[in-house]
């Protein structure tokens, strides 16, 4: 009797709650998913347009707390007073800005632009981190992955992003700080932005951590290598970025 051959019953693709209780548990599962199936805009697509919501809500929420507000104010001022002594603006130029300044944290300027200014940077930055760790993936590791695979794992990873920043508002808005954060600066009593040793300290956010955690084990996937490497093409990723950003004294973000 000639042997029954059997026909591989097709994968069925892993629904919307799966993947993103996937992506926050077990990353490698929801990863291993996506390789060798054709790019899905909606798998970054998707977890952008939630973490834009949820940042919306952030904006709203944290920049509407009276503490924030002063706390935002008085940086304001000491930016303003640092342009003065350095000869950049005039006393009065500081006091009619001060007086006609619409978006002053919590106005309804201050939260729309906020909120349009944020849509811009997280859209920047999932093209922006794709299109390095693309061009890394080809120069270190010989890869042939295309350009829209590795949009499609990073962009899963904003389903991290999304629950770091409702994470984030609670700390904040417990804490009364808006540099409140899982990183050594909950030790430092008068976190100033401009110290450079507190912008290197606050760079070391568990919370981050976990999101390029989450990055690696996507990339190491669809570049077929190991763990370690991947993650040390996003750790040597980071670790350039976040020395940018505090020796050129550039914002929080990204």
């Amino acid at each position: 009797m000639p042997e029954e051959i059997k026909t591989p019953e097709p994968s069925t693709e892993m629904s919307w709650s799966d993947k993103f209780v996937g992506i926050l548990s077990s990353p490698g599962e929801v990863y291993q998913s996506i390789i060798g199936t054709e790019p899905k805009q909606s798998n970054w697509a998707i977890p952008l347009i939630l973490t834009i919501i949820v940042g919306i809500v952030f904006t709203f929420t944290v920049f509407t707390q009276p503490a924030i507000q002063d706390q935002l104010s008085d940086a304001q001022h000491q930016a303003l007073q640092k342009s003065v002594a350095e000869g950049k603006m005039t006393q009065e130029q500081v006091d009619s800005a001060t007086e006609n300044n619409l978006a002053k944290p919590g106005s309804p300027m201050f939260l729309i632009f906020g909120s349009i200014v944020l849509v811009i940077v997280l859209g920047f930055s999932l093209v922006a981190y794709s299109t390095v760790y693309f061009s890394a993936g080809k120069m270190f590791l010989k890869s042939t992955v295309t350009f829209s695979k590795i949009l499609e794992v990073y962009g899963l990873s904003f389903f991290v992003s999304a629950v770091v920043s409702l994470i984030s508002i609670i700390i904040v808005v417990a804490m009364g700080s808006i540099y409140a954060s899982l990183s050594p600066v909950l030790f430092i009593d008068n976190f100033d932005p401009l110290n450079k040793e507190h912008k290197m300290l606050a760079a070391l956010n568990i919370l981050e951590f976990w999101n390029l955690y989450v990055v690696g084990v996507g990339l190491s996937k669809v570049w077929n290598t190991t763990i370690g490497k991947s993650l040390g093409v996003v750790g040597g990723v980071w670790l350039v970025w976040t020395l940018i950003k505090v020796f050129a004294n550039f914002g929080f973000g990204m």
